[in-house]
């Protein structure tokens, strides 16, 4: 079984600050025994929110977004048969190669592209895929998706930032910040995608849309998976499932399905048949998640007459205004 903790010690007269000038990671990673990258993000968190296992041995990893490799070769230290690390940033710029020589990794590979590149015929398919980071980015989230169900043929884990607690609304000062819960209860419960058509989000104009963890969920089912959320607060990590078969798309009466020939062929360049998955990799046995994880943070579920009234509160205020609505309240 491979071990994750087993890290190498640092070659001899290792200099990090010297290793790492001019180059910007985002993940932090202990590449070797206390010598950690030097990113914002921790690594083993996300590891630990993802449910990913310990043990990856004999699997095929595809990791979409891998900039530096951080993750991908994690994924190799846990025993995977082989990592294709999918970025579309040069080695250069993001330092994967410098990595990859220095931890001495022999089954990761870097190929230059992206989630829209996808094609089996020339990746072949993962019994793992691992997409984190990148869904809020793309400007076609569910061409994406669909090419991921293309390509996978076992497990997708997924993290990505979500619009539950975080919705962008102007206001006199300029966007805030407003908790999806605060204006209508009833919408975390509904698959919503906020738009960001410049720099709304955290004045980033590579982020286009905030899904909700419930428009997540739906779109990768919608897509063929079995999901399941396992973490939301304010990021979300969640875990999905291929299913056998034709994905759930294809399977309704819409224009993709009844003609597929001259609406998705052209995009896809495979026959409808293609889609079928069949032969499985064996499920994973996920990571048990930590005692001190507090999970899907969100508050217990509220009765449906309690939700149906804080709704109503919330559209009397866009409505008669807020002093208005007390008014009523004290009158009845």
């Amino acid at each position: 079984m491979a071990q994750s903790a087993r890290k190498p010690p640092p070659p001899a007269g290792f200099d990090r600050d010297r290793f790492f000038a001019n180059t910007f990671i985002f993940q932090k990673w202990e590449m070797f025994d206390g010598v950690f990258t030097p990113g914002i993000n921790c690594l083993r968190d996300l590891c630990r929110d993802l449910r990913l296992p310990e043990d990856l041995s004999g699997r095929r990893v595809l990791d979409i977004g891998a900039w530096s490799g951080c993750l991908s070769f994690e994924c190799e230290r846990r025993g995977a048969r082989e990592v294709v690390a999918l970025e579309p940033m040069p080695a250069e710029i993001t330092g994967f190669d410098r990595i990859r020589r220095a931890v001495g990794s022999t089954r990761t590979r870097l190929i230059r592209g992206g989630v829209y590149n996808l094609n089996p015929a020339e990746l072949g398919t993962f019994d793992i895929v691992l997409f984190c980071g990148v869904l809020y980015h793309l400007r076609y989230p569910m061409l994406a998706i669909d090419n991921i169900r293309r390509v996978c043929r076992g497990d997708v884990f997924v993290e990505t930032l979500v619009s539950d607690a975080q919705v962008m609304v102007k206001s006199a000062g300029g966007l805030s910040r407003v908790a999806l819960e605060s204006v209508a209860p009833l919408l975390l419960d509904v698959p919503l995608w906020q738009f960001y058509r410049r720099d709304e989000m955290d004045g980033d104009r590579s982020n286009w849309f905030g899904p909700t963890a419930k428009a997540v969920l739906e779109a990768f089912e919608s897509a063929g998976f079995a999901m399941t959320l396992l973490k939301n607060w304010g990021r979300a990590t969640f875990h999905g499932r291929v299913r056998a078969g034709l994905p759930e798309f294809l399977h309704l009466e819409c224009t993709e399905a009844d003609h597929y020939d001259s609406v998705l062929r052209p995009i896809f360049g495979q026959d409808k048949e293609a889609w079928s998955a069949e032969q499985l990799a064996p499920p994973l046995s996920l990571a048990a998640p930590a005692l001190s994880d507090p999970g899907i943070e969100r508050p217990p579920p509220a009765t449906p007459a309690a939700r149906w009234w804080a709704a109503a509160k919330q559209l009397g205020k866009h409505i008669l205004g807020e002093a208005a609505v007390r008014r009523l309240r004290r009158a009845g």
